[in-house]
Formats: C-alpha cells, structure tokens, sequence
C-alpha cells in the first residue's frame, strides 16, 4: 500500500469518525442557525438597515465566527480526535493499522482542515443566501469579496486549529483539553491590552485578517507578510504537534 494511499485512507476514516459524532452534527446545525436567526433579526428593523447589510452581512457572520464560534468549535474537535481518545484509549486502535505515527497526526490534522472548510463553506453559502433575502443586488455584487474574505479566514483559522492539535498533546482529558484551549486562546486575546507589543508576535491577533482583503484595506506586501507568519505559525504548531505524538506512550 502505497504512503500517498495510505494517508489519504486514515484521513477519509479520521473525516467520517469526526461527522459522525453527535457534537458535529449540533455544530452543524448551529452554524445554519445563527446565521439564519441574525438575518431575521435584521429583517425586523427598519427597512434601511437591511439594506445597508445586504452587501456586508456574509462578512459581518464570517466577523462573528472568526471571534467566537470557529475557534470554539476547532478547540472541541481537536480536544475530542486526541485527547478524547487517549481517555478512551481508542488510539490504540488507530495505531493498530498499517500506518505511521506521523501520518496518523497527520490524517487528524487533515481531517480537523476539512471540518474547518466545511463550517467555512456552510456559513458562506447560508449568510449569502439571508444576504440576498435582505438586498439581492448589494450581496451580489459584494460576491467576489465575501468569498475572498472567507478564502483569507480559513488560512487564519487552520493556525488556531493546529495550535489546537498541538495543545490536545498535553493532556490525556478531553474536557480538560478544550478548557486550557479556551483559557489560552482568551488570555491572548487580552494580552495586547495590558502587553501592546504582544499583539504583534501573536498569530490570534490575525484572527480577523479577512478584513485586509476587502476593498483596499492592506497592500500586498502586508498581505504576504502576514500570510507568510500565519503559515509560519501552522508549521512552528504542526511540528510541536507531531513531535509530542510521536514521543507519546499509549
């Protein structure tokens, strides 16, 4: 069996283990709803205030996820694929296959990108949805750069998703494991109010990132600096990650 089929395989069965648990699914339906849910309730103002979000309103759920529900989420699927199963000790189970250690981190981390697209893809498609019940015209010609901010916010995401991975090798307790996710990712939020210069060193401080791509709001040599430092930041965690897997005993 060849290494390319190989991780492809683990990640396919690491995708379906992740969908199939009742976690996912809620969060599936969250996503659907809140966006539903934020969009009727600004149908039921005033009429100009429908208007004007028409254009904005994939951007102004892709702001409220980015900030709140996506890390959330990341941190609970990340804490459920590892540390949940080393609780279980299902992990044995996974390492009973004819595959390595490295990709089966690997097929995990995959597996929790996918996720990440598919929450990414289901908030865009059902905000642009609402955003053409609110204003059809104005959300279809701010088409082009929702779906470029949603393409800017997954690279932002992935670097929390894999810090996540890297975090979950600490413990052996799932819930444990998304508190010390959460707890962290709240401290550095409120690092660069007491620390400033914090901000800059911190990929969380990119988490709204999409933003510099809407209309010109960044060049491209900011844009590229901060994507190379955000890709920087998903290796710097991939490697951590994997490395504490690997010296890990089950």
């Amino acid at each position: 069996m060849s290494n390319r089929y190989t991780l492809y395989a683990n990640t396919l069965n690491e995708t379906a283990k992740l969908f199939y648990q009742t976690k996912t699914k809620l969060t599936l339906v969250l996503t659907v709803l809140v966006p539903v849910l934020a969009a009727v309730m600004l149908g039921n103002l005033e009429s100009g205030i429908g208007i004007a979000l028409g254009r904005d309103f994939p951007q102004l759920m892709l702001g409220l996820f980015t900030v709140v529900w996506l890390p959330l989420f990341l941190f609970m699927a990340a804490a459920e694929s590892f540390s949940g199963e080393y609780a279980a000790r299902t992990i044995k189970l996974v390492l009973l296959r004819p595959v390595s250690r490295a990709k089966a981190f690997a097929s995990k981390v995959l597996a929790l990108l996918g996720y990440l697209a598919v929450l990414l893809a289901v908030v865009w498609l059902v905000s642009i949805a609402a955003g053409l019940i609110l204003d059809s015209g104005t959300t279809l010609s701010g088409l082009a750069d929702s779906a470029i901010a949603y393409a800017a916010a997954f690279v932002a995401m992935s670097s929390i998703g894999i810090a996540a991975s890297f975090v979950a090798q600490w413990l052996r307790s799932g819930v444990g494991t998304l508190a010390l996710c959460v707890f962290l990712y709240v401290a550095a939020k409120l690092l660069p109010f007491f620390f400033p210069e914090a901000g800059v060193w911190s990929f969380l401080a990119y988490a709204d990132w999409h933003t510099l791509w809407v209309g010109d709001a960044a060049g491209a040599g900011k844009l590229l600096q901060v994507f190379v430092f955000l890709l920087a930041s998903c290796m710097i965690s991939y490697t951590a990650g994997w490395y504490l897997f690997e010296k890990k005993s089950f």
